[in-house]
């Protein structure tokens, strides 16, 4: 008996170890967001910046957490210093500032928000990005409409659910409920029998 025991069990350890295991190559991402590539189209194609131009400040915001993309600014052709923090925004205090909200991409591209402050001028545009082959490009830039167009009304009172009422005195208040006047359960019972 044992020993048809210890074959049953040597069966089962073989039957669990499989063979060699097949190398699945992983798929191709389809999409890869590189948030520094939408910066750089932006201020390629929108902005037309260079080394050449005057330093300018960067800021960049996030919706509801820090984001830093870590862009090389230099590296992508543009004289920019990025600023965060009360320190940096007192020592760059002259300078003309240039601001990027955190991209939002969706199936077709991405939308990024940005503005430009020159002295007291502030122009704020919203962006629509394309792919394109390996890189971004600036479908279109203009106003942006969370700016331009007057938001929505506020609901109103009248449009709520009513708050729950106390319910109105029964038509017959001296109509007992028909559980209080059955003694017991039993359905073959009669109003008013013990």
């Amino acid at each position: 008996m044992k020993r048809l025991v210890l074959a049953a069990c040597v069966l089962a350890l073989a039957a669990c170890e499989s063979g060699p295991e097949e190398k699945i190559p992983p798929r191709e991402a389809l999409f890869v967001t590189d948030d520094c590539a939408l910066l750089n189209a932006v201020g390629r194609d929108q902005y037309k910046l260079s080394n050449d131009d005057a330093p300018m400040t960067v800021r960049l915001n996030g919706e509801d957490a820090p984001w830093a993309p870590g862009c090389d600014w230099k590296g992508m052709g543009f004289n920019l210093t990025q600023v965060s923090g009360p320190e940096g925004e007192a020592a760059t205090a002259g300078q003309n500032r240039l601001t990027f909200m955190r991209p939002r991409y969706d199936t077709l591209g991405a939308f990024v928000r940005t503005s430009i402050t020159t002295g007291t001028e502030k122009t704020q545009a919203l962006c629509r990005l394309a792919r394109e082959g390996s890189g971004w490009a600036v479908e279109s830039c203009g106003p942006d409409p969370k700016l331009t167009q007057p938001r929505a009304t506020a609901p109103s009172p009248a449009d709520q659910t009513p708050d729950s009422r106390l319910p109105v005195a029964p038509a017959n208040p001296d109509a007992r409920p028909r559980d209080a006047i059955l003694q017991s359960a039993d359905p073959g019972q009669r109003p008013g029998d013990n």
